[in-house]
């Protein structure tokens, strides 16, 4: 069975504001940051300031099909 985010489509990164949607990002993180707070990232965000992936510290969906990849 084939995990898929639930909630609307996530329009932009909580971090920097880019958009997810687009062609050049291709998944995104509903994850933990540095600081303990949740966000939706963009990867390059995920990279600076994100706290891995797996239970409990964020799940990597893909962008165009919101089906869940990792986590």
């Amino acid at each position: 069975m084939t995990k898929k985010w639930l909630g609307s489509w996530p329009a932009n990164c909580d971090l920097c504001g880019v958009p997810l949607n687009t062609e050049t990002i291709t998944f995104f993180v509903d994850g933990r940051t540095d600081t303990s707070h949740w966000a939706l990232m963009c990867p390059y965000c995920h990279r600076l300031h994100g706290d891995g992936i797996g239970t409990g510290r964020g799940q990597k969906y893909d962008s165009k099909t919101l089906e869940k990849v990792e986590g």
